[in-house]
């Protein structure tokens, strides 16, 4: 009879078909996953905006340092923190004395380099560099 269909033609074409989707699916979704890896983003998917300093971290010195100075061990102390330090702790990690550090940090000004100070109250003066 040629009016019965073979389902095993019918279940085969199904087959075929559900696996086409698939791939298509499949191709999909990795275009997409790479787009979406192509940049970072935060924890709610917000894009990241670049940081730029973090702890720890230094940007590119513009001035040619010998290791080990004191103006050099100044510099480390300001520039890998984040927060303020006072003349007192930028003597004692420099090795130097308060008033040679502030004719240091005049000196790191004149350079280039952008040192704040905050002044709260009756508290001390706190000097950071600004990235």
């Amino acid at each position: 009879m040629t009016g019965i269909i073979n389902n095993d033609h019918i279940r085969t074409l199904c087959n075929e078909l559900v696996i086409a989707v698939e791939q298509d699916v499949k191709e999909r979704l990795i275009t997409r996953w790479r787009q979406e890896q192509s940049f970072q983003t935060g924890m709610h998917g917000e894009p990241l905006e670049p940081v730029a300093r973090q702890r720890g971290e230094r940007g590119a010195d513009k001035f040619k340092w010998r290791q080990g100075s004191k103006l050099h061990k100044l510099f480390r102390a300001i520039a890998t923190r984040k927060y303020g330090l006072n003349i007192k702790s930028l003597a004692r990690e420099s090795g130097m004395t308060e008033k040679s550090v502030h004719q240091a940090i005049k000196r790191l000004r004149r350079e280039g380099y952008k040192i704040v100070c905050h002044r709260k109250g009756l508290q001390r003066p706190k000097y950071k560099l600004v990235a």
